[in-house]
């Protein structure tokens, strides 16, 4: 059987990739085993454009932005389904100094920020002491329906192995890969946290990281922001809110903690004034990387082996962007991101 690619793994990456090149007229196999608790069934799936304790943009935000607007509505419209959810996040400031910051920054950035309004509402449901500031252009994707959309069309395809890829059987030549009784033009690998351990790119300076988070319920608390203070408080499914999440860089395990359910609900109790019952306890490991940007591209000496990865917690709005792009050298030979592409590794990968 012949295709023009192959993908290993369906998570925000696969899926955006996967569907961009079939709706091109490619033939595709993907290649994954069904992981309930995989990084991407787990996130919040928040977008969010302006970060951080020194309330700045994010890393390339003007252009991530507008192509996820463009690219989830476009999916919506293809699969008649609604994945994006428009929210604002009222941001709790811990101290007066971060209150004094945020305004600050309100010149700079009118399109994403305000002060948050009805201060009283929000007294009335929280412990806040230092003003509360309101990031207006956040979305939320609703990524489990989006990734079991695609699912279900990519096995209605016939475009679909639902097994994990055993490279140690794969032949990869310069301009082809035969896996078993598929041979494929090239191979592009979008396996999260597998992608560190990879024998073609384990090379890459990936950076795991483990994420804790609690699914609460929390009756009265309004369902159309999000709530951050240390802490996030965001809307999950089945009227629940997702709560999280920790980053923890030198982990041990990969299993939830007591330390963390404590300490979050020990948070949550200082912070709210609704009361709250906690209904699960989830942990996955983010595949990030030690720049905090992409993997994008090919094996410099291995043409047809290609890897799109590394996004940790900012798939949601980087993964988007950087599809299209990848999709786009594909199809056109358009440049890579020279940030994103992977040859900025180049002599990383050479020694590997």
């Amino acid at each position: 059987m012949k295709v023009d690619y192959i993908i290993t793994g369906q998570g925000i990456c696969g899926t955006l990739l996967s569907q961009m090149l079939m709706s091109a007229g490619k033939t595709v196999m993907v290649f994954d085993q069904f992981s309930e608790f995989s990084a991407g069934r787990v996130a919040s799936g928040l977008i969010n454009p302006v970060t951080g304790m020194r309330v700045v943009k994010s890393w390339l935000m003007d252009e991530l932005l507008p192509a996820a607007n463009e690219i989830y509505s476009g999916l919506e419209d293809t699969f008649g389904i609604k994945i994006m959810n428009p929210v604002s996040i009222l941001e709790f400031h811990p101290t007066a100094e971060a209150n004094d910051i945020f305004n600050s920054r309100l010149p700079q950035y009118p399109e994403h920020i305000r002060i948050a309004e009805h201060k009283e509402r929000w007294q009335q449901l929280f412990h806040c002491s230092h003003g509360v500031g309101e990031i207006t252009s956040s979305i939320i994707i609703d990524l489990r329906l989006l990734q079991d959309t695609w699912r279900l069309r990519l096995k209605e395809a016939g475009a679909l192995r639902e097994e994990l890829l055993d490279w140690s059987k794969c032949i990869v030549e310069e301009n082809r890969v035969t896996y078993k009784d598929i041979e494929a033009r090239k191979i592009i690998c979008c396996e999260g946290i597998a992608g560190s351990e990879h024998p073609y790119f384990k090379m890459l300076p990936f950076a795991l990281n483990k994420g804790e988070i609690l699914i609460v319920d929390i009756p009265g608390l309004p369902r159309n922001h999000v709530y951050k203070n240390g802490l996030k408080i965001a809307p999950w499914e089945d009227g629940k809110f997702w709560v999280g999440a920790s980053f923890d860089w030198k982990y041990t395990d990969t299993v939830i903690s007591e330390a963390f359910r404590k300490q979050t609900e020990r948070q949550l109790k200082q912070w709210l004034k609704l009361p709250f019952t906690i209904e699960a306890h989830w942990v996955a490991l983010r595949p990030a990387s030690v720049d905090h940007k992409p993997f994008a591209g090919f094996h410099p000496l291995h043409p047809a082996v290609g890897i799109f990865n590394g996004m940790g917690a900012k798939g949601c709005s980087q993964a988007p962007y950087f599809a299209r792009n990848l999709a786009g050298h594909l199809l056109n030979g358009t440049p890579l991101h020279k940030e994103a592409d992977v040859m900025r590794y180049k002599g990383m990968l050479s020694r590997g």
